[in-house]
């Protein structure tokens, strides 16, 4: 029988230690994947790479001391590259790079499957076995960028969704986030499908914050009166119906 192919090295190369601990665990969840390292600047990155090979390069565009991609230009024996950046006006340049794929923060794991599916000789699903470190089936927060930070929420915490021109605002008790980000793309890769749902064109409801329903106009947590669309009406009845009590 032949042997699996051994699988590929990657080094994460970012300056938030937030950034890594997410890169990890979605590497971990990957069969095919294994972390060979941690940098957290392009001058440590270049030395590590000197010093020890690897396949694949998960790599931060904007860093102090020396961008990512001034990193690229300095390699003279490039691994596979897939950039991460919370600005996409970079994405033009850095596919003269020939990179992979290019990531805005903050990732998704749906959206790093899609990445590392494009890398040579990858397989295009998770481990089919648990992971090193498991992971619990549901996400219980999300990374959110809000300007130059970036927030750890806790899904229990938000209240409501509410589109926002190119961003969307995420309310919570305490406050709220102005994210770049889409209703659409939060819930299809970031919000559990049986806690959050789509209440009209602009927002998005936590099921577990809706107080009352009185006409087409829903009440949640604070009292906050948000519309009920027509489109939206039968799915949210269907879902919110047996949590009433």
């Amino acid at each position: 029988m032949t042997p699996p192919p051994a699988p590929l090295r990657v080094l994460l190369v970012d300056d938030e230690p937030l950034a890594h601990d997410v890169l990890r665990t979605y590497v971990e969840r990957v069969a095919h994947l294994r972390v060979a390292g941690h940098c957290y600047t392009a001058p440590e990155a270049l030395t590590f790479l000197h010093q020890q090979p690897v396949d694949v390069l998960l790599l931060d565009v904007n860093m102090p001391e020396m961008s990512g991609l001034e990193l690229l230009q300095v390699l003279s024996h490039r691994p596979h590259v897939i950039l991460t950046t919370a600005y996409s006006e970079f994405a033009l340049e850095s596919y003269e790079y020939g990179v992979v794929d290019y990531l805005l923060k903050p990732v998704s794991f749906a959206r790093f499957l899609k990445a590392v599916s494009r890398l040579p000789g990858a397989t295009t699903g998770p481990a089919t076995g648990p992971p090193a470190s498991p992971a619990p089936p549901v996400p219980t927060s999300l990374l959110l960028r809000d300007g130059a930070t970036t927030h750890r929420l806790s899904l229990p915490d938000i209240q409501w969704l509410e589109a926002y021109g190119n961003y969307v605002k995420v309310h919570t008790a305490t406050g709220r986030l102005v994210v770049p980000d889409t209703l659409r793309r939060l819930l299809a890769d970031d919000l559990p499908a049986d806690e959050f749902v789509r209440v009209h064109k602009s927002y998005v409801v936590a099921l577990r914050r809706v107080e009352r329903l009185e006409g087409n106009q829903l009440t949640v947590a604070g009292g906050v009166v948000l519309p009920l669309g027509a489109a939206f009406r039968q799915d949210f009845l269907r879902r919110w119906q047996p949590r009433r009590s």
